[in-house]
């Protein structure tokens, strides 16, 4: 077994870089070039040859303008840096903080298409050498023993993972901004909330990597630091604080519930023929709040669709939640919630788990801990839903009830598409599934979803799909 500090971080690619008359720039130097673009004209040849003219050193130029850049707050040349990484052998604890981030993009190795071996159940950093790894290490390959045992008696990948706690191990590709990637490196360097050494691991690697590449956008970024010098990132890394009881109380909805439904006018401002391209000029308009409950594992496919802007409670108040409220506090999955054996099975090692998280939690630390939280736990959120999310085929409500997606995001986005339509029943009747508004099915296999709104066989689906 591994250990979660043994996350593996590598550089593959880092944008932009050119060759200009014979000197070649890294993204320091064309970010800074393209920067004071802005003061005259946006022309990098002509800015370059203005430098040299000049005599002015070129790093010592790029240093300067992402210093004073930065420090203002401008975050535009920190988002025009884009490094392409892949991270392996990290938990599913550290991906589902890492991929919160807005404006990031990425693929990550999926728990409902590909088995988890043994070999990816990692054991936490702070656990080495304790008194507590042996039993540690028992248990995981006893859950990893479950799931296997699962999986051979008929159980699905996507419903067998839900047993799984959130050390095992996973592997993701990014190509997301800079500035996207500095969130977990401020984390650690501010300490925010609750920094496990796994983040440690991550945050030196990715500073280490992107240092070497892009050290003057780097070091001012990471210069640049007070309260809230970031954009905003759902991190359930955090001690307990109360929040989520405060506004909602004890409240837990099985799907969703629509917490306000916000429009600027009483109706929609609809153009005769003109619908939809109307509202698509006007999406801000209608802004949906959602309190949602969903477990560990659909809060991670939730927080990619990331033009869904999200508030998440603290992981260790719904871990505690679980160790107190089983019953609704642990998703159980529809093949498993079929059999009242399977069904007991599954709470049973669930608990058991969390009662090693309380131990871990005990005598080691809250930081190592976290790991041992199933993903079949609940996890608060509140998201806001705006008129993209509710009727473009690209947006949440109408990708998630699709046929093909994961079956607890299509409760949660039918829920919130219903409770949409009951207080404004000319937008819900616009909201559909994606094949309504693309006027096709565009998954390898069509279901009679499509029938509700065209008629549609096999040869329609072979034509609409043809490359």
């Amino acid at each position: 077994m591994r250990y979660t500090d043994q996350v593996e971080v590598e550089l593959l690619d880092l944008g932009p870089t050119v060759s200009v008359e014979g000197v070649e720039l890294g993204p320091d130097e064309v970010i800074a070039l393209e920067g004071v673009g802005t003061f005259s004209t946006v022309d990098l040849v002509r800015n370059l040859r203005e430098l040299q003219a000049k005599g002015k050193d070129l790093r010592k130029f790029s240093r300067k303008v992402h210093f004073e850049s930065t420090r203002r707050g401008h975050a535009s040349l920190t988002t025009s840096a884009v490094p392409f990484i892949e991270v392996r052998w990290c938990s599913r604890l550290l991906s589902m903080l890492v991929m919160g981030a807005r404006f990031g993009s990425f693929l990550q190795e999926s728990q409902r298409r590909s088995e988890v071996t043994a070999e990816k159940m990692l054991v936490p950093a702070e656990v080495r050498g304790t008194s507590l790894e042996a039993k540690v290490r028992e248990e995981l390959m006893r859950v990893h023993g479950y799931y296997r045992s699962l999986l051979e008696r008929g159980v699905e990948l996507e419903d067998a993972r839900y047993v799984l706690p959130l050390s095992t191990a996973t592997s993701f590709f990014s190509a997301s901004s800079l500035e996207s990637l500095l969130y977990a490196v401020l984390k650690v360097r501010s300490g925010i909330g609750i920094v496990p050494q796994e983040l440690r691991s991550y945050s030196d690697r990715l500073v280490s990597i992107l240092s070497d590449v892009t050290p003057s956008l780097t070091a001012s970024r990471l210069s640049f630091t007070g309260p809230w010098t970031h954009y905003p990132v759902p991190d359930p890394l955090r001690e307990g604080d109360g929040l989520f009881d405060a506004l909602f109380g004890e409240r837990l909805p099985e799907d969703a519930e629509l917490v306000a439904l916000h429009s600027l006018e009483p109706s929609l401002p609809i153009l005769p023929n003109d619908g939809l391209t109307t509202l698509e000029r006007l999406y801000p308009i209608v802004q949906a709040v959602v309190l949602e409950a969903p477990s560990l594992v659909a809060y991670h496919q939730s927080i990619r669709h990331r033009s869904v802007p999200t508030v998440v409670e603290s992981l260790v108040e719904a871990a505690d939640r679980a160790l107190r409220e089983p019953e609704r506090s642990i998703v159980i999955p529809p093949k498993l919630r079929g059999s009242e054996s399977l069904a007991a099975e599954y709470t049973g090692l669930s608990l058991e788990v969390l009662e090693l998280y309380k131990t871990v939690r005990e005598e080691v630390g809250i930081e190592a801990a976290l790991y041992f939280v199933p993903q079949g736990v609940r996890i608060r959120t509140l998201r806001l839903y705006d008129l993209f999310n509710l009727l473009s085929p690209m947006g949440f409500v109408a990708t998630r009830t699709c046929s093909a997606a994961q079956w607890e995001e299509r409760a949660i986005a039918y829920k919130v598409w219903r409770e949409v339509e009951r207080r404004m029943p000319e937008l819900g009747r616009m909201m559909g599934e994606k094949c309504r508004h693309l006027g096709y099915c565009p998954e390898r296999e069509w279901c009679p979803i499509i029938l509700k709104y065209r008629k549609y066989n096999d040869e329609a689906h072979r034509r609409f799909n043809q490359p």
